[in-house]
């Protein structure tokens, strides 16, 4: 069994380096919505896989982000040790600086671990009530 008695002293890692690329979103600004079922993480305590579907919501304003560029950046988090909810702030904090939407949500829906299903929410800017 895992020790998490000094979980808050556990070391996490971030994705170094990361170029997300844009491009203009001229008069073409839809509601855009991607899903990456494949996304996977370390729990920095007992480094073992977390696996989650990744929900990608926003509306650009003058930048689209281009999703193979996303999908690179999604991908470099499979050995990172981090927590669930720092993951999900991180890279809604990224995706918003890239592209400065209108507003942004990133959700991860993580698969069940010890007997609990958890999905993490980072919002910037407000969306509409609608999404």
């Amino acid at each position: 069994m895992t020790d998490y008695s000094k979980a808050s002293q556990a070391k996490v890692e971030i994705p170094e380096g990361v170029k997300l690329l844009t491009f203009p979103a001229r008069k073409h600004t839809p509601f855009i919505e991607w899903e990456y079922p494949e996304f996977q993480s370390l729990c920095p305590v007992s480094e073992r896989h977390d696996q989650g579907v990744v929900v990608i919501r926003y509306k650009p304003k003058k930048k689209i982000l281009e999703s193979k560029s996303v999908r690179d950046y999604l991908m470099l988090w499979r050995n990172k040790k981090n927590w669930q909810e720092y993951i999900t702030e991180e890279i809604a904090g990224l995706l918003y600086k890239a592209c400065e939407p209108d507003w942004l949500t990133v959700t991860i829906n993580w698969a069940p671990r010890g007997g609990i299903l958890a999905t993490t929410t980072s919002r910037k800017g407000k969306p509409p009530s609608s999404h």
